[in-house]
């Protein structure tokens, strides 16, 4: 994964965490429902995770939700 994509996508995991929110599940749900308020509108986090690539995003999630089932 890019630098770039791995900054952007730490930070929107730092923002959905502070919003007190699992961003692993939060981030599953965007990407599985394509439902961007799964996404908080803090610290512009929505409007960056929209940019990125779903398929880095499945690919960085893809450990936490094999470990979850």
């Amino acid at each position: 994964m890019g630098d770039r994509f791995q900054k952007d996508i730490e930070y929107i995991v730092s923002i959905i965490r502070e919003a007190g929110y699992n961003p692993y599940e939060q981030l599953y749900g965007y990407l599985y429902t394509g439902d961007k308020t799964y996404i908080t509108r803090k610290g512009n986090a929505r409007e960056l995770v929209e940019s990125l690539d779903h398929e880095k995003i499945w690919g960085y999630i893809e450990p936490y939700i094999k470990r979850k089932k």
